[in-house]
């Protein structure tokens, strides 16, 4: 059997087998130690009452422990896969849950920007029931497919304001929960209610109130968006679960908010006893799997949705979580069955092949020599050493390496070959390898090995070493390689790509510089120029307007060309360098750069920007910018998109870019084909110490999400 002992740094692995001495017949092996052997004609060898015996008993031991063992593994997959089935619903709650939770705070920051506005309209006068009440309410709307309709109910309880339609239809929402409890709470920040039944459709809703307050601190009314109770039922039933169901929602006081797949047997608004969780601290958010017994045993997970008053439940019953393992089950008894019959029939059969392995020990003969020759001629240095690490086996191609000759190597031992730094480590490896039962070892590829010519010359190797007993000694044999080119090679290629990093580095400083250089030539020279020439057709055609109608409306013209050339010449210093980037900083040059693209392709563009508290170093700042800016011209050029989400926000692990799309996709490889603009941004990405990564596959959009690092904030010492 082979075995292998730590001698440096492979990059390959191979095994070197040895024929073993064959019952009653012994052989020559590749040592080149003479065995006996019967020559001619093998005698048949009597069949042993005690062997008969002896191979019935173990016959005997294999199929008892075939049997136990089947039985045990059998009732630990059972286990295994109950245990799977609780991780299972563990994670696809937290999964599912953070699905409810991004589709909840949705609609609380629709309510609190809607808050905002209502502050700013409070102070400019308009009243709740004023048509650009209803404009800001349906621009809120249009944004949540799952909110059915948001309005506003006066401190009267009158709804005023609706998205649905200007005016709102006059109904009085004085009895509802979500008026009455924040009217009569007003440390309430935000209210959800109990399910109910729409008065307008009909349907179940949820709803989710703030209280409106005045400049003065007191009750204005609610401001309300109604939750489509079956737009969660749809997000629930579209996700295919193999084994885990139903999904549930419920509100702390087990008021049942939703339940997919629909049970005619339970209705929303039924009330359901939960399991006590915490409701604060980082231990509120965590799953809690309830195991229940009886006729439908199973196993529920219960989380809570992030901070809001709801818990979210999935159950997995142990009737589903089983059903692959009976199939695997039967298929384990059904191979254990066939295994014993194999047990049978090989105890059968094991007499006559008795008979035959002296035949097979001649060939084991003529494989050893074979297996010489194979070694002699191998291309890689073969050395074999025994326990005491002395050298029995030294092929030409380690003659050709190390500069030694087969006579003079053999007895020498192995840390001779290698440099004095290194043979203390390697006498301790090789003892260590020698009391474990591995046949074939390779070390981390990571690991410096040396080898040592006979003139003093050092190289690099690259080895794999086996290990095989005969006669009860331990032999260690290494297939080395001298790697010194290859090694030359990966610097030389590793030394030049760093090159032409730093070199695609400066080129993008370069350009920046020139960009900054040309915008600011453009718009001080240029810009000023075209001032004053409009400003003196301004005086010309004052002059001739009386005087010359005809020349005064060439002039006009001019002045009409001139503007043009004017909004010409903004654009392109703008496209250079936006003006304000320096003056506001990167938040504002975002914001601009995604309205001037939302306005420019007519793409649905949603945009979450949260950097206004930091401070960024002016050469991150700008690569930055022109990263977000790359990605939009990329979805522009190749995506055909309908619909682009942006991100741009600090994260504990720095600043965080994402910019996702609707369009086409495209199909990735392990090592994907880059476009220019792509390559730009990976080594904008990697100049700045990050890191890119691509989501992507056809028909299912475009993915693109860069990760900067950022230096953490300085603490103590003096403030700038």
């Amino acid at each position: 059997m082979p075995v292998a002992f730590r001698f440096g740094s492979w990059q390959r692995r191979r095994t070197i087998e040895f024929n073993h001495t064959a019952t009653g017949v012994t052989h020559k092996n590749i040592l080149g130690n003479p065995d006996t052997y019967v020559a001619g004609k093998m005698a048949p060898m009597p069949l042993l009452p005690r062997a008969s015996r002896f191979i019935v008993i173990v016959a005997a031991i294999t199929l008892t422990t075939i049997t136990v063992m089947t039985f045990v593994l059998i009732w630990q997959l059972r286990a295994h896969e109950l245990r799977h089935a609780k991780g299972e619903s563990v994670a696809l709650s937290n999964i599912i849950a953070e699905q409810t939770t991004r589709s909840l705070q949705s609609v609380d920051f629709a309510l609190r920007g809607a808050l905002d506005r209502l502050e700013q309209a409070e102070q400019l006068g308009v009243p709740l029931d004023d048509i650009a009440i209803h404009t800001m309410l349906r621009s809120r709307f249009e944004g949540l497919p799952h909110v059915k309709d948001m309005f506003i109910v006066g401190a009267n309880g009158m709804v005023l304001s609706s998205s649905r339609g200007h005016p709102a239809q006059r109904r009085s929402a004085a009895d509802r929960e979500y008026f009455a409890i924040p009217r009569g709470h007003p440390e309430i920040d935000l209210y959800v209610g109990h399910p109910l039944v729409s008065r307008t459709d009909g349907e179940w809703t949820l709803a989710f109130s703030r209280r409106i307050r005045k400049l003065n601190g007191e009750f204005a009314g609610v401001i309300v968006a109604s939750l489509d109770i079956g737009y969660l039922e749809s997000l629930y039933d579209s996700i295919k679960l193999d084994a885990a169901g139903p999904i549930s929602l419920f509100l702390d006081d087990g008021t049942l908010v939703v339940r997919a797949p629909r049970d005619t047997t339970v209705v929303t608004g039924s009330k359901a006893l939960l399991p006590a969780l915490p409701r604060v601290g980082p231990e509120s958010l965590a799953p809690l799997a309830v195991r229940t017994e009886g006729d439908d045993s199973g196993i529920t997970a219960y989380r809570r949705v992030s901070r809001f008053p709801i818990v979210l439940g999935i159950g997995n019953s142990d009737r589903d979580a089983l059903e692959s393992w009976r199939d695997t089950a039967f298929r384990i008894a059904a191979a254990a069955a066939v295994n014993i019959l194999l047990v049978l029939v090989a105890t059968t059969i094991l007499l006559r092949r008795q008979r035959r392995e002296a035949v097979l020990a001649a060939s084991a003969h003529e494989s050893g020599e074979r297996l010489r020759a194979m070694v002699n001629s191998a291309m890689d240095a073969i050395v074999t050493v025994d326990d005491a690490q002395r050298i029995v086996v030294f092929n030409p191609a380690a003659e050709r390496m190390f500069g030694y000759r087969e006579d003079r190597a053999r007895g020498m031992r192995l840390d001779q070959f290698l440099p004095e730094r290194s043979r203390a480590a390697q006498r301790n490896d090789v003892g260590a390898f020698c009391g474990c039962d591995i046949t074939a070892h390779m070390p981390c590829s990571g690991a410096e090995v040396v080898g040592l010519r006979a003139d003093g010359t050092e190289f690099p190797l690259e080895s794999t070493i086996a290990q095989v007993t005969v006669d009860g000694k331990k032999l260690f044999t290494a297939i080395l390689r001298d790697v010194s080119e290859r090694r030359h090679a990966e610097n030389e290629l590793c030394e030049l790509n760093s090159q032409l990093r730093e070199l695609a580095s400066s080129l993008q400083t370069v350009r920046e510089e020139e960009r900054i250089s040309i915008a600011r030539e453009l718009h001080d020279e240029l810009g000023q120029q075209l001032l004053r020439l409009r400003m003196d057709l301004d005086w010309v055609a004052g002059r001739l307007k009386d005087m010359a109608p005809a020349l005064h409306e060439k002039v006009t013209g001019m002045k009409q060309f001139i503007s043009g050339t004017v909004d010409v010449l903004r654009r392109v210093t703008t496209g250079l360098r936006p003006p304000f980037f320096d003056e506001l900083g990167l938040m504002e040059a975002a914001r601009w750069q995604l309205d001037e693209f939302a306005q420019r392709t007519g793409i649905a563009l949603k945009s979450t920007i949260d950097i206004d508290d930091m401070e960024l170093d002016e050469h991150v700042a700008i690569n930055v910018f022109r990263i977000l800016q790359e990605s939009l011209t990329n979805v522009a050029r190749h995506a055909a998109a309908t619909r682009v989400n942006v991100s741009l926000a600090r994260t504990d692990e720095g600043l965080a870019i994402v910019v996702n799309d609707n369009g086409r996709g495209a199909v990735l490889h392990d090592k994907p084909a880059l476009g220019h603009g792509l390559v730009g941004i990976r080594e904008r990405t990697l100049m700045l110490g990050g890191r890119m990564e691509i989501v992507s596959a056809p028909g299912e959009g475009f993915s693109l999400r860069v990760r900067i690092p950022l230096p953490a904030p300085e603490s103590g010492g003096e403030q700038k």
